[in-house]
C-alpha cells in the first residue's frame, strides 16, 4: 500500500511513518519545517519526504498523488498565544485542502487525527464513542468541527473515512511532555493538587499501529473510534513512576492547586494585550484537574487492535530516552504544525 502522510517530522506522524515503512509499505510524507537529523532517519527508511504546507492545495496533491491512504497529523495543538482563527484556519480548513486533494487523486480512504479531549477534561465513569462531547478550547472545537466537516465531504468525494481519537499520546521524541519528563527527572515537577485525577495515556508506537490497521481494515470506513492506553494512572502515580525511574524519592513538591489556578488567570490576561507569551495560563493549570478514561471496545472490535505497552513500562522507557537525550545534549523541539493530540 501506498500511504501518504502530513506532518511528517511530527511526534506521531514520524512514528506512523516507521510502522508503516517496517510493514512494507511506501509512505509519502509532507513536512513544513525542517528537522534534518530526523528527515534524515526517515529517508533512510525509505520515506519520500516532502515540504510543504497543508494550506497549499497544489503542493498537497503533488505529494498524495499515487496513494491508497492518507493519513492526517498535522495541525496546529495548543499554542497559548493562537486564537481560534488560527486553529480554525489550520485544523479545520487544512484538513478541507488535504481531504481535497486526496480524493481528487483517488485516494481511498483518508484517516484523521483527532482528540479524545473532545470528550472533556473531567469525565464521570468511563467514555466510549456515543459519550456526549464537551470541547473545552479552541484546539478542541477545531477538532470537532474538522471532523464533522469529513462526516459531510467525505461522502461526498468518493473516499471513505476513518476518525481516531487518541487520548494523551506520549513516548520518544515528544516534546510536549519533554519539560515534564526533564523536571521529574531533577526532582522539580510540582504536583498542583491531590493528583487523583486519571490519565489515559497511549504509547506512540501503540497509536501508529492503530493508525495503520485504519489505513488497511474496510470494517473501519466510515467510523470514529476512541484510542486509549491500557491504564487510567492517577497523576500523582505516574509522577511517582518517573521519579522511581530517575532514581528520586519524589518528582517535585506538592502544592495547592486553588492559588495557581487564580495565578495562572492574571498572568494570561495581563500578557494577553501586549501579545506576550504567557509563562503561565488557564490551559496548562487544567492540566492537574483533569479526569478520564475511556473505552477502547470499537477500536478493539473494528481495528483487532489493543494498546500493548503498560503505562508503567512505557513512562519508563520514555524517561530513558530522555535522560539519555539530555546527557548527550539533544532533545526534541516543539513544532507548530505538526502534531497532534495530547495535553499542554
Amino acid at each position: 500500500m501506498h500511504i501518504f502522510v502530513t506532518g511528517a517530522a511530527g511526534f506521531i506522524g514520524s512514528h506512523f511513518i516507521e510502522r508503516a515503512l517496517a510493514a512494507g509499505h511506501h509512505v509519502t510524507g509532507l513536512y513544513r519545517r525542517e528537522r534534518p537529523a530526523l528527515l534524515g532517519h526517515l529517508r533512510r527508511l525509505g520515506a519520500d519526504l516532502r515540504c510543504g504546507d497543508i494550506l497549499d492545495g497544489d503542493a498537497v496533491g503533488a505529494a498524495v498523488a499515487g496513494a491508497d491512504a492518507a493519513c492526517h497529523f498535522a495541525g496546529a495543538f495548543k499554542e497559548s498565544d493562537a486564537g481560534r482563527d488560527y486553529f480554525e484556519r489550520v485544523n479545520v480548513t487544512g484538513t478541507a485542502t488535504v481531504l481535497t486533494a486526496a480524493a481528487q487523486h483517488g485516494v481511498k480512504r483518508f484517516v484523521f487525527c483527532s482528540t479524545a479531549g473532545i470528550y472533556g477534561r473531567n469525565i464521570d465513569g468511563v467514555a466510549n464513542e456515543e459519550s456526549p462531547l464537551r470541547p473545552w478550547n479552541d484546539y478542541e472545537n477545531s477538532k470537532v468541527a474538522a471532523e464533522k466537516l469529513l462526516r459531510e465531504r467525505a461522502p461526498a468525494l468518493g473516499i471513505d473515512y476513518v476518525i481516531l481519537r487518541p487520548s494523551v499520546v506520549y513516548g520518544p521524541r515528544d516534546a510536549r511532555l519533554a519539560k515534564l519528563f526533564r523536571s521529574a527527572s531533577k526532582g522539580r515537577f510540582p504536583l498542583f493538587g491531590s493528583g487523583k485525577g486519571r490519565r489515559p495515556m497511549v504509547h506512540v508506537t501503540d497509536l501508529a499501529d492503530a493508525f495503520l490497521r485504519a489505513c488497511e481494515r474496510p470494517e473501519a470506513a466510515n467510523t470514529e473510534m476512541i484510542i486509549a492506553g491500557p491504564d487510567a494512572m492517577p497523576l500523582r502515580d505516574m509522577l511517582q513512576v518517573l521519579a522511581h525511574a530517575a532514581d528520586r524519592r519524589s518528582a517535585g513538591p506538592q502544592l495547592p492547586l486553588t492559588p495557581m489556578l487564580a495565578l495562572a488567570a492574571v498572568v494570561e490576561d495581563v500578557c494577553k494585550p501586549f501579545k506576550i507569551k504567557p509563562p503561565i495560563y488557564r490551559r496548562r493549570m487544567e492540566f492537574y484537574r483533569s479526569d478520564a478514561a475511556f473505552d477502547c471496545s470499537r477500536a478493539r472490535r473494528l481495528l483487532g487492535w489493543e494498546a500493548k505497552i503498560p503505562l508503567k513500562d512505557g513512562l519508563n522507557r520514555t524517561m530513558e530516552a530522555y535522560r539519555r537525550q539530555m546527557s548527550a545534549g539533544t532533545g526534541p523541539v516543539a513544532r507548530r504544525h505538526e502534531t497532534a493530540s495530547g495535553l499542554d
